[in-house]
């Protein structure tokens, strides 16, 4: 199944695979709390990432426009930190945006 035609569904799968690729390097770094928080973000963000497989993201609605945006702008700050991880706490709140954004990208697209 190729999904490269439908933005919405590359922008989740995106994030996924940013959380998922580096969840291992991340997690090193992380406390005991932090490594939940991680494992919660990452299963949430593959959850989304499945869930808009399963779904028809076609919508194009306005407020569907600005949560793709703003999901692009998280996925970019994610791959930034990523570069040159400092501050594990900072990461895992981008982190947890950018998952939220994901599953609200999900739900609005598919509507």
């Amino acid at each position: 199944m190729s999904d490269d035609s439908n933005p919405n569904l590359e922008e989740v799968k995106k994030t996924y695979r940013l959380i998922d690729d580096n969840f291992d390097t991340v997690y090193a770094q992380c406390n005991a709390d932090q490594k939940k928080q991680l494992i919660a973000s990452r299963d949430a963000a593959r959850d989304a990432f499945w869930r808009a497989v399963a779904e028809n993201l076609t919508d194009d609605h306005g407020l569907v426009a600005q949560t793709y945006a703003d999901l692009q702008a998280a996925n970019k700050k994610i791959q930034d930190d990523l570069e040159g991880l400092q501050n594990v706490s900072a990461f895992l709140d981008t982190v947890a945006q950018g998952v939220k954004l994901a599953g609200a990208l999900v739900t609005l697209a598919a509507a």
